[in-house]
Formats: C-alpha cells, sequence, structure tokens
C-alpha cells in the first residue's frame, strides 16, 4: 500500500490564540488516524488587504515541494471533533467540514465548500487551485467548488435513469408565449386542493434585469413568468437570484411565497402541491420536497390560511404575464418548457417523486406535452424544439461527515442581510457570478500556477509545524 502524506496549508492572518489551539490538537487527532502530515501556516505580512485564496496556494505550493502528495486546505477556526476523515481522497477532492458547531452542526449551505478541503496534487494541478484574485473575505471557496464542477470533479445526480429524449417550447423572452383556453374540467382548478407541474429551463435576462447580488445595493428581486393565471398573478416563475417559485393567494388578498434555488440552464421538473384540507403547500423541485436548510429553499410545507383565490373561467398563460404592459422587462419568460401537467387534488409525496417514471392520473385535467399533448393550446410566436438532455438534482462536492467545532471569531460573512466587509466582498460576488460562473473567467491562468509572492522568512513552530512569512 502506497503511504500517502498531507500537507495541512492554513491562510494566516492575526489569529495567535487560534494558532495556539489549532497546531497541538489538529496535530493529535492525525497522529490518532496514523495519517503522516506536516502543517504549514502561510501568514501575510504585508499591509495589503488579506488574500486567502492567494495564501492557500502558497501553502499548497510548499507542501507540495516538501512531498506531500495531498493536501487538506483547513481554517485555523476548525478544531475536529468526530468522523473527520482525512484519509487520501480517491474518487475526487474531499469537503469534510459539514458540521459545524456555529451552524448548529448543520451544513453552512448547500454548495458549501470551505472549513475543511482535502485534495491531490493530481486535483489541485486540474483546477489550478484557488484564485488570486478575491481580496478581504469571501467567494474564493465557492470559486474553488465551480472549478471542480467544471473539471468534473463534483458529485452531480441526475433524475432519471438515462438521458430523456424530448421536443419542448423555446420562449424568446420578448413576445413568445403560450395560451391555455379555459375549459370545463379547468373550472375551480386553483381554488381547491391542486398540484401544478412543469418541466421546463430557464435563462436569465441581464440586458433587462440584472442578476441579483446581494452586495449590489441597488438590487431588487424579479420574476419571469413560467406559468401564469392572471389578476392576482397565480404561478410558477423563474427569478433573477436563480431560483424556482411558487406565489399564490388566499381570498382576504394574502399573498404567498415559496422558493427553491435553481441554476438558469438547467432542465428542471417543479411541482406545486396545494392541499384545501391540510391548508398546506409543497414545493418540489425534481420530486425532492425544498429544504430551508442551507439557504437551498423556504420552508416546505408552508402553512395558510382562510380559502384559496377564485380565478373564474381565466385561462392559463405560459411565458407571459398577461396583466403587465408590453415593454414591462419581466411580462416574459425566457426558457423552454416541455411538459405542463395539472391535477385537481393533491398529489402526495410518493407521486410527486415518482413523476418522471409514472404520471399519476386521477383527476389529471391538464395535459400538455410537447411529444404528445392532449390539451388545446394556442401558440404565438414560441419555437419547437427537440433534443436528448438530463435533467440535473443537484452540483454538490463529494463529501463525508465531519464535526467540527468553530472557535470564537467576528462574523466576517452576512450580517442582518448585508456583507459585513461591504464593498470588497460584493466586488468578490460580482467576479464570482457575474465572470466564474458565466465562464469568462481563464481559471486556467488564474491559481496557484500564477501566485506571486516573497518569502521573508521560513519559522519551524513545532516538528510538524512550519510558518510562512510572505508579502504578495
Amino acid at each position: 500500500m502506497t503511504k500517502h502524506k498531507l500537507g495541512v496549508c492554513v491562510p494566516y492572518r492575526n489569529r495567535e490564540l487560534h494558532l495556539q489551539e489549532f497546531v497541538p490538537k489538529v496535530g493529535k487527532y492525525l497522529k490518532e488516524q496514523g495519517i503522516d502530515f506536516q502543517m504549514y501556516f502561510c501568514h501575510q505580512v504585508d499591509d495589503k488587504l488579506f488574500n486567502r485564496g492567494a495564501t492557500k496556494n502558497i501553502a499548497a505550493k510548499h507542501a507540495f515541494e516538501d512531498g506531500c502528495d495531498y493536501i487538506v486546505w483547513h481554517d485555523i477556526d476548525m478544531i475536529p471533533e468526530e468522523d473527520c476523515d482525512y484519509s487520501y481522497p480517491e474518487n475526487g477532492p474531499r469537503h469534510i467540514a459539514t458540521k459545524i458547531s456555529q451552524m448548529d452542526y448543520e451544513l453552512k449551505y448547500h454548495e458549501y465548500f470551505g472549513g475543511a478541503v482535502l485534495f491531490t496534487k493530481e486535483h489541485v494541478e486540474a483546477t489550478n487551485g484557488y484564485s488570486n484574485n478575491y481580496w478581504d473575505w469571501g467567494m474564493e471557496d465557492d470559486d474553488l467548488f465551480w472549478r471542480c464542477h467544471v473539471e468534473g470533479l463534483t458529485r452531480n445526480t441526475y433524475l432519471g435513469p438515462r438521458p430523456l429524449k424530448q421536443k419542448y417550447w423555446r420562449f424568446n423572452g420578448e413576445d413568445s408565449y403560450m395560451k391555455i383556453p379555459f375549459h370545463r374540467e379547468m373550472r375551480g382548478l386553483t381554488t381547491g386542493s391542486h398540484t401544478i407541474s412543469i418541466l421546463t429551463r430557464a435563462f436569465q435576462q441581464p440586458e433587462k434585469n440584472p442578476i441579483f447580488l446581494l452586495g449590489d445595493v441597488n438590487n431588487k428581486y424579479v420574476e419571469y413568468p413560467i406559468f401564469r393565471l392572471p389578476g392576482y398573478d397565480y404561478g410558477i416563475s423563474f427569478n433573477n437570484s436563480r431560483a424556482m417559485t411558487l406565489t399564490f393567494w388566499n381570498n382576504f388578498d394574502a399573498h404567498n411565497y415559496m422558493w427553491v434555488k435553481r441554476y438558469d440552464n438547467q432542465w428542471s421538473w417543479v411541482t406545486a402541491v396545494i392541499n384545501e384540507n391540510t391548508k398546506t403547500a409543497h414545493f418540489y423541485l425534481n420530486g425532492t420536497e425544498v429544504d430551508s436548510k442551507g439557504g437551498f429553499g423556504s420552508p416546505s410545507p408552508l402553512e395558510w390560511e382562510g380559502k384559496l383565490k377564485s380565478y373564474g373561467s381565466n385561462s392559463i398563460y405560459l411565458g407571459m404575464t398577461p396583466s403587465l404592459e408590453e415593454g414591462n422587462p419581466v411580462k416574459y419568460f425566457k426558457g423552454d418548457i416541455a411538459k405542463v401537467f395539472a391535477w385537481k387534488r393533491a398529489l402526495s409525496a410518493k407521486e410527486v417523486g415518482a413523476m418522471h417514471l409514472n404520471l399519476p392520473k386521477g383527476d389529471l385535467v391538464l395535459n400538455l406535452d410537447a411529444d404528445y399533448t392532449k390539451t388545446t393550446v394556442e401558440c404565438y410566436g414560441v419555437e419547437e424544439k427537440e433534443e436528448t438532455f438530463t435533467i440535473p438534482n443537484s452540483i454538490i462536492p463529494y463529501r463525508v461527515e465531519g464535526k467540527f467545532r468553530c472557535l470564537p471569531h467576528p462574523d466576517e460573512g452576512i450580517v442582518n442581510g448585508r456583507f459585513v466587509k461591504g464593498e470588497t466582498t460584493a466586488a468578490n460576488e460580482k467576479r464570482y457570478v457575474l465572470q466564474m460562473q458565466q465562464g469568462e473567467v481563464n481559471y486556467k491562468e488564474d491559481g496557484i500556477k500564477q501566485v506571486q509572492y516573497t518569502l521573508v522568512e521560513e519559522k519551524q513552530l513545532t516538528p510538524w509545524a512550519k510558518m510562512l512569512n510572505i508579502t504578495l
């Protein structure tokens, strides 16, 4: 069996108390696991803003030069408690800081890739490590996660056993829409228990409405219509914060809202189940009910009061909100719709979960499938297309359940809905969301291979720990 050596790579600045606790406790934990390791603390000693990505890259360079064949990029305030597996990550980069005391031992958010992540030398070479262009605080871990995704080093899952060959309708975001004229079976569809389910793919329209950014002081949410009953607009939408949403109203004109995070340009099976008897609304993505943990979506089920609002004999619109005037930048949807179904009953969780395999029968009053439709529909400017595609469930890192105690420190993230670090984190957010995720950054030219620094001093703290004093 090959003996591996781990480099523990830690960005460091002004955390002396954390350093005093980290070195002996993490060292003891690794020794008890029988892991051969060396710690590298990269201390940025200049007067520039702290650059966590660059300091992590520098620590990793020294680890590999010293003969380590894999590393863990590790925050200095994370102390392992239970089930923290630091062994060699065979399958791909591995995230182990999944249960953190500061977050009540829950995952911080769905795609969280910080705290402690394990990479082989080959993984680092493929991703080029961290970006060197995130300063002060925020988004460098997200950027690394996205590099892993692009390189095929994430644990992606898909709905269904095989790719789906499917016709669909393309909506241009300018003037195309579909109208489902009212018919007798639709009467009272949304007045009692009902289910709406749509297979769709949405695109942003940044030329009309900027993608929502937390750090933008002028930010605002906007909703693009996928499914609409006009008036008090009932329906399913895609918004500019990259989420699928559900809006419905009661007879007192009280607004109810649910959402689930979803990247644009991804086929998604979105289902809303509203139960008049239990006064609950359930929201599903790809057959799985929305989970509010980690900022992935709103709580589901959602309790509501009163009776559901009546829409009389209104027709249903796809891709357009008829109550908005022409020229309104959110009047039209840009994207694709392949299937639209509606039932006059609340489907069970089991029925929703298996919908991609078996379409539930009984009380089905709207059956619109681009392959084979049984519902009358009027098309205005939509384009019919066909392709073979998969329906991604999630893009998440390879993970093992690791329990960590977070040492006390001031919160540098989001407080009261705003970034603590203000403009610097906002600039990092813009770089990540508007450039990195849009494929406008060549990460092969921004990473560990390009990091520039001066080694001021190397100090041996213990037999297993080094301090690298550097300037950028």
